[in-house]
């Protein structure tokens, strides 16, 4: 493997906020959309971000602990693109596209960490 842009869980996360920044461009900027917006970046972003970071300590539980993060940060980003859509219905099929992509994400996440405890 060459480097963390070759896991599949990192290219799944890189396409949900790829996908996440291409939808919330199109958003009236209110108040309360700007405060979920920053929020959903911020939740989505750290997703890759943790799984890089892990990467480059690959070292048993430290790669475990990033990629936990990166875990909870996924399941953070369902729940503001689920608040998105609530805002928003008109893009309801689109947010269900989105989170259908951070889930498998998750699903990948879930078997590494699983994967990573029975080899301990």
């Amino acid at each position: 493997m060459k480097g963390y842009k070759d896991l599949k869980f990192w290219q799944k996360s890189f396409e949900t906020t790829k996908q996440i920044v291409g939808l919330v461009k199109k958003l009236p900027m209110e108040q309360a959309t700007k405060i979920v917006v920053n929020q959903l970046i911020r939740a989505s972003s750290s997703v890759g971000a943790n799984i890089a970071e892990g990467y480059g300590r690959y070292r048993g539980k430290e790669y475990e602990r990033f990629l936990q993060i990166s875990l909870g940060s996924a399941n953070e980003t369902e729940y503001w693109l689920l608040i998105l859509k609530e805002l928003y219905p008109k893009i309801g099929a689109t947010i269900d596209k989105i989170i259908g992509i951070n889930n498998e994400t998750v699903g990948m996440l879930v078997s590494s960490l699983k994967t990573l405890r029975n080899k301990r």
